[in-house]
């Protein structure tokens, strides 16, 4: 019985989320939303806009911890609508002698960006 309504509780839910989000309008073009808009998509790493969204990250992290990177390519690059624009990024930068990819997100909306997160990559072997 527990699991029947644990189930229900779960579709129930999943329910509610697929109607709000299909009511919603967003800043896609005013359209309403539908369950595929949500997740990030992918964006081309060299388009100037990711670009530019990239330089301001390495840019405001260099304010943040007074370090020097310096700004190399973007690697990857998604984003996602919903209040705001949403970009995650894996930047390839400098530190001086040494290229490292970074992670990071950054929050757009309007002309306004903030650096929400900002991490050194991890590099595992195998």
């Amino acid at each position: 019985m527990a699991a029947n309504s644990h189930s229900l509780l779960l579709v129930l839910t999943f329910l509610v989320a697929v109607s709000t989000l299909y009511g919603v309008s967003t800043a896609l073009g005013g359209h309403k939303a539908k369950a595929s808009d949500v997740g990030f998509k992918p964006l081309d790493p060299k388009d100037p806009k990711v670009v530019e969204v990239a330089e301001y990250t390495i840019s405001e992290h260099n304010k943040e911890v007074k370090s020097n990177l310096k700004f190399d390519h973007v690697l990857k690059a998604d984003f996602q609508v919903a209040k705001e624009t949403t970009y995650s990024l894996i930047i390839v930068a400098s530190d001086g002698s040494t290229l490292s990819n970074y992670e990071a997100v950054v929050l757009l909306n309007g002309d306004s960006k903030k650096l929400v997160a900002f991490k050194k990559q991890k590099i595992y072997f195998q």
